[in-house]
Parts: structure tokens; sequence; C-alpha cells
């Protein structure tokens, strides 16, 4: 091992020589946007560090049709940023993230496949597996992971502190490394636990998450989830410093909100988001508190391999004993290993894939008339989809449709208040058309049917904080457990005023400290000439209308759309804060990212299509399918990085169980 470990570590060395730490002040003078976060858009599109070479100077084959499927791999964050300097100290972090606000890959340009080669049984962006040369090297392992996001990071530390010698590789650099993570739903664990937050049963949990899911996915991996995410989280506790988690670990919702009985229209929400922010900056720090997973591993002597773009699996028959990886110099390396633990993420920023096989999206795109088969008429964000066609190069399947992303389309309903909520809202005739408080993720679907330009108008009257307190966890809500937050909102609406211009209020942002422009009206009639100007008719609709919500309110029951009695509040007293929206007709995108990937048995296993395990294979995070179902849900806000560091935790138990 230790030949091994020498051998990696002077190509780490060699790959690195030209990102040797600078001055961190020289570089953040320099300009705090990007320093360390994810590689300038237009540097992504260019095909630079990894990507651009992986189609030419290498022998790789390209698929039938003529498609060079490796010049799709995502070259974030792999030499883009030559000036990077991985921060060492939160301050530097907090300097270097700026305002806060997230910076995404949008992903690789596509291929250009043919509607002939559209949706084959072996898909043009899939093609042949590709031969990439012979390595430079081998090294062994007992569990090698590839991928070093939320499951990743978790998976490999929980092996190597089991015992088994394991090596970490991850496609970007030490210095560019981030990583997409902000909210995560992890549920009884005693973070929250020890602040008086709740018991909660997790069969309850589960059931609520298997219906939403309609019962397409794993029942085990969700059950997983509930039962076993609180446990997860207690341990990355564990082995992360106490002062990190005393700054920046905020259990936010652990008080609940103060009248809401835990369900709304039948549909459950519960406590359990923790997101490690900043508050004075309001940052998300959990990009700079993982590495501490990552230390940690290297401490108990594993290895992270760092720039190591993973290329193909090792594999014979139905086992999987290795994987090929190109460093950022172009070199190959093979890596042996007992097992493999995939966890390299979804396909959203892979064009041709997110065409192919989001059906949700490509179907989204046609209802609107666009060319479905057209990789311009989906949009998204997110991984390259390396690790799902490595996988299924060595025998894995897909999951079968409908293919879950997260929060398909882009339309959602406004807000009245910037806070956020569940307010009555009302369309282009003056009329309400929806259930306001039903889940929105469950509502994007409906909204995004609607014609372009159909105007929405959101009202709250002065009660807004009371309307609230009988609100869910979910993401339509404000926080009330923010505290520092809520006190500065607070603020704000006390100092407002009803002139047309508007006033600021602070935006419940997750990252970045950023205000918004509210609106509020002295009356009603105001409220609906402004909603609805030159058009007296749809104005008188629209008073009418409030007059017959309130009718609703005051018997209980809302006859027209079925709004829990709950979230029924009469618009009576001013001001009236308002919010103004409409449709948008833009590019189906899947917002965040995709759910969707290869089918595993109930240990994170990866199937054949006659669902037999292919040995030493495991996968986990975005690379694990049938965890998320028909379409993401939020019945708390975070479950996506929650489901995902489960299932790296759980995928690692699972692979220490067989090798012992």
């Amino acid at each position: 091992m230790d030949t091994n470990k020498k051998t990696l570590q002077a190509s780490e060395e060699q790959a690195r020589r030209n990102l040797s730490r600078r001055d961190f002040f020289k570089v953040a003078a320099a300009g705090t946007a990007g320093v360390a976060g994810v590689a300038a858009l237009g540097a992504c599109s260019t095909g630079s560090g990894g990507g651009e070479s992986a189609g030419s100077g290498s022998a790789e084959t390209p698929a039938a049709g003529g498609y060079d499927v490796m010049a799709e791999m995502g070259s974030t964050n792999r030499g883009a940023n030559p000036e990077a300097v991985a921060a060492t100290t939160p301050e530097e972090y907090v300097l270097q993230k700026g305002d806060g606000a997230l910076q995404f890959d949008f992903g690789n340009p596509a291929l250009g496949i043919t509607p002939a080669d559209f949706m084959l049984n072996v898909p043009a962006w899939l093609g042949s597996e590709p031969d990439v040369g012979a390595p430079v090297d081998t090294v062994s392992c007992d569990v090698l992971v590839i991928g070093a996001g939320n499951a990743g990071s978790v998976a490999a530390l929980r092996c190597q502190q089991a015992g088994l010698t394991t090596y970490l590789a991850e496609s970007q650099t030490y210095d560019e490394y981030d990583e997409y993570a902000c909210d995560m739903a992890m549920y009884n664990a005693k973070i929250f636990l020890d602040k008086g937050t709740p018991y909660m049963d997790p069969m309850i949990i589960m059931n609520e998450y298997l219906r939403e899911y309609r019962g397409k996915c794993n029942w085990k991996l969700v059950k997983d989830y509930a039962t076993r995410s609180g446990e997860t989280l207690d341990w990355i506790l564990e082995n992360i410093p106490q002062d990190l988690i005393d700054r920046y670990a905020k259990t936010f919702g652990y008080k609940g909100n103060a009248n809401f009985n835990g369900i709304c229209d039948m549909q459950y929400s519960f406590i359990g988001m923790t997101q490690w922010r900043d508050t004075e900056k309001n940052i998300n720090m959990w990009p700079y508190v993982i590495r501490e997973l990552h230390k940690q591993l290297e401490a108990e002597g594993g290895m992270m391999l760092w720039g190591y773009q993973g290329l193909k699996l090792v594999h014979a028959g139905d086992t999987v004993s290795g994987a090929l990886f190109r460093d950022i110099d172009d070199a190959i390396h093979q890596v042996d290993a007992k097992a493999v633990i995939v966890c390299a993420g979804d396909f959203g920023g892979n064009p041709d894939m997110r065409l192919d096989l989001s059906d949700q999206m490509r179907n989204l795109a046609w209802s609107r008339g666009m060319d479905r088969t057209d990789a311009n008429s989906t949009g998204g964000m997110g991984r390259d989809g390396s690790g799902i066609r490595m996988m299924l190069w060595a025998g894995a399947t897909m999951e079968a449709g409908p293919r879950p992303a997260q929060s398909v389309g882009i339309n959602g309903k406004p807000a009245a208040i910037v806070a956020g909520g569940s307010y009555p809202v009302f369309g282009n005739n003056g009329k309400r058309f929806m259930n306001e408080s039903f889940i929105k993720h469950g509502s994007n679907g409906y909204l995004d049917m609607l014609p372009a330009d159909f105007a929405m108008v959101s009202v709250a009257d002065a009660n807004w904080e009371k309307w609230m307190s009988y609100q869910g966890y979910g993401h339509e809500t404000m926080d009330t457990s923010s505290d520092y937050m809520l006190d500065e909102v607070r603020a704000n609406y006390a100092a407002g005023n009803t002139s047309e211009e508007g006033f600021e209020v602070r935006s419940f942002a997750r990252f970045g400290i950023e205000y918004s422009v509210q609106t509020a009206a002295p009356d009603l009639q105001t409220l609906a000439e402004r909603a609805y100007p030159g058009d007296a008719a749809t104005q008188q609709a629209f008073l009418a209308e409030i007059e017959h919500y309130n009718e609703m309110c005051a018997a209980g029951h809302d006859d027209d759309w079925g709004c829990d009695p709950q979230n029924m509040f009469p618009i009576l007293d001013a001001p009236f804060y308002y919010s103004l929206g409409s449709i948008t007709d833009g590019t189906p995108s899947n917002g965040l990212c995709q759910h969707a990937a290869v089918c595993t048995d109930d240990e994170y296993r990866v199937l054949t299509g006659a669902k037999a395990p292919i040995e030493g294979l495991y996968a986990g995070g975005n690379c694990c399918g049938q965890r998320i179902g028909i379409q993401y849900v939020t019945p708390t806000a975070g479950n996506s990085c929650g489901s995902a560091l489960t299932s790296g935790f759980c995928a690692a138990d699972s692979a220490i169980a067989d090798l012992s």
C-alpha cells in the first residue's frame, strides 16, 4: 500500500504544479466572484480541462453514428481557473464567495444527435464502451469511491473507518472544488432532538414519501432515508470539528411553525432540515465544511484523488473490479478495488442524456409545440452523467420513466410577501384558479400547462405573520426558526409604505443577502387598479372574488379549490401586500438536477436487466436510481441532499458487509 500511495502522490504533485498555493489576498483582490466556485460558464462551454482533450489526442472510439460520447465529459473545476486557491479558514471562504450567490455549471454542448439516432436501445449518447488507452500506472485498494460530493464523501469515510483502505476520486481539482448542496433534511437526528424537536415516527415519514412518489420507487431505499437519515447526520457530525458545528450548523425549522398541526391538505410536513450557513453573510458553508470529511479520510489512511475524471469501469462478466481515470494532464490511471461505489452525480449537465432520459422534460417541451428530438428544447444544470454511463457500459440499466427531476419546468406561484408563503392567488380574469396551500412541487406541473403571460396576483393582508404560523415547512414558507432573519423582515414591514414603488424587504434566501421590493396597497380598490390596470371589468371581478373568498373563510370551507381550512384567512385588514407574476414561456428545465439513475437492489448493489447484482458495484446519491419516484416533492425542504447523504452511508455499509 505504501507503493500505491507514493505513485499516487507523485501523480497528484505533477497535476498540481500549476495550481500551487498563492497568496490568498492577491487572489481575493482580483475579484471574489467565482474564485473557488464553479468555473465561469464561458470557460465551461469551451471544453477546457479534461473535457476538450477527451475528444482529441486520445485513443477513444466514437460511438456508432460518429458521435464522440466522451466529448460531453464535464470540465468544471478542472484547471479552468489556474489562479484558484482553496480557502483554509472559514473567513477566507466567506471572502471568496462574496455575496454568496450560487454559481452553476449548465453543462456541455449537445452532440447534434439526429432524429434517426434518437432513443435507441443503445442510445447515441452512450454508444459502445470506449477504448481510453493504457494506464500509466495501476494501484489497488479495498474500496474505490467515485465522486466526492455528499454521497461519495460519506461513503468513503464510512468505509475507511471500517478498516477498508479507501480511495476517493473526484474530477474537480482540490483548489477548484465546489458543490451544490445547501439544505439537508435528515430526520430524528440528535442535533434536533437535543433542541426539543419532537421525535417523528419513521414509518409515517416513509409512507408519506411513498404516497408522494405513488409507490414508483425502491421502497427499501425510501425506508432507509426515513429510518437512517438521522443516524447518518449524527455520524457526520462526529467527524466535523465542534467549532464548525457551533458556528454553521443551523437546524432550521426545529421549532416548527407555532400554529401548524403538521398536516396540510392531507400532506405531511416534517421538521428536520439542517443548513450550514454563515449568518452574517448568509453564505452556504457546506462546500467548505464537507472538506472535513476528506481530511478525516486521509488522516485515517485513505486517499483523495483530485482531478481524476472517471472514464470507464474495469469489468468482466457481471463483476466490477476497479476504474480508469484521466487526470488534468491527460494521463490515464487505473485503480483496482474489491468494491466500487459510484457517486458521480446526475446527468442534468449532459443535454443528450437529458433529452433522451428525461421523458417528463422532453414531453413537456413537445406539449408546447417544440421539437422533442432537439436537445435545445430542454435546459438544465448538473453533472455530466459520466458515472451513470460507466455503470451502463458495465451492464447496469436505467430506472423506468417517468423519470424524476428536481422542480421540472420553470414556473412557480408568486407569494404575497417577499418572505414567502402560501396565500390566495388570483388569475388573469381576477378569479382564484388553484389550491394555493398544495405543496409547491406538486403544483408546478399544473402551472407549466397554463398559457404564457397568464397573470397571477398573490394577496395577503396585515396579518401575514399569523397566516405564516399556520403553514408547513416545505419550500413554500419562511422558516420561523430563523430568528436573525425574521427580526429583520418584521422591521422591514413595520417601516414599509403603500406606494406603488414599494419598499425593500430581506428575501428569505438560503445563500447571499438579498433584498426584494415588496408592494402594498392602502385599500383593495387601489390593489385592484394596480393589479389589473385599465381593465375595470376584471378589477370588479377581482374584488367580488375576494369577497367570495372571505365568505368561504368565514364558513371554514373552500368550495372552489379545497384549500386547507387552516390556511384560509380573510383578506380584510390594511395594508394589503401583493405580488404580481405571470407564467413564462421558456425552455423547460429540470431546475436543479436529475434524480433518475441506475437500478439497484435493496442494498445499493447495481443491477443488470435481469435484476441480478453486478458483483463489486454499488451506487449512491444521484447515481442511485429509484430514490425519488415520479417527481421531487418537499415534505421537508432539502430531502434531495439528505437522501443523497443517507444513500452514501447505506451503500458503504452494504459494501462493508459484503467485504467482511
